[in-house]
């Protein structure tokens, strides 16, 4: 049993009953919680799955593009044709809250595509290469999304599994054993005030009789 280390008073009576009755309060809340955060992982575990196969498939795709354009132009020239293309990508990150957890908003936007290099010397392997790479912006961000998103889900529901392990086998039960103890105390001293009143009331009916 808890340790009790309060007075054993009405009052500590009624601020443990009060305490016990926000500690369940709280437990409840912080339960529902986990639950839906652990939902919500569970959704965007899934969202990842497909998100990380879609990105392998454009991974496939523009290195099998860039082959093509090395086979086609030639190593040397396929890396001289890169250094013209800039780096306009603008990434804008916001984010939103699920049960106290901040989970991140990805949004790419890139210049459509247009050739930067000369077209001499180039060829079409080249063009549809640097289009397969270009795609390849937004499986990237949607993947980073879900990937930051289930680190942060996971953290908050170890905390408040922390939390709700603390309030059912630490507080709540500390305020019950309290509550028990003082109901204990209370009911032992109103019998012997009963036990006393009813002895002097024997004493004094015993001093009249005489």
């Amino acid at each position: 049993m808890p340790r009790v280390d309060v007075p054993l008073t009405r009052s500590s009576l009624l601020e443990a009953q009060a305490a016990l009755a926000h500690a369940r309060q709280g437990f409840e809340l912080l339960d529902r919680k986990r639950e839906i955060l652990i939902a919500e992982l569970v959704r965007t575990v899934e969202d990842a799955e497909g998100r990380r196969r879609e990105l392998r498939r454009l991974l496939e795709a523009a290195y099998a593009e860039l082959v093509r354009a090395r086979m086609a132009m030639g190593v040397e020239r396929v890396r001289w044709a890169a250094l013209a293309i800039p780096e306009d990508v603008e990434v804008r990150i916001t984010e939103r809250s699920v049960m106290g957890a901040s989970v991140p908003i990805v949004e790419v936007a890139a210049s459509p595509f247009r050739p930067r290099y000369s077209l001499a010397g180039t060829a079409a392997e080249l063009d549809r290469a640097t289009q397969a790479f270009g795609a390849l912006l937004e499986a990237v961000a949607r993947v980073a999304e879900t990937e930051t998103a289930i680190s942060r889900l996971a953290s908050e529901i170890r905390k408040t599994r922390r939390r709700v392990n603390a309030l059912r086998n630490v507080v709540i039960p500390r305020y019950e054993a309290i509550i028990k103890a003082v109901q204990e105390a209370l009911e032992e001293a109103e019998r012997e005030a009963f036990f006393r009143a009813k002895m002097q009331k024997r004493l004094t009916s015993r001093g009249r009789a005489a």
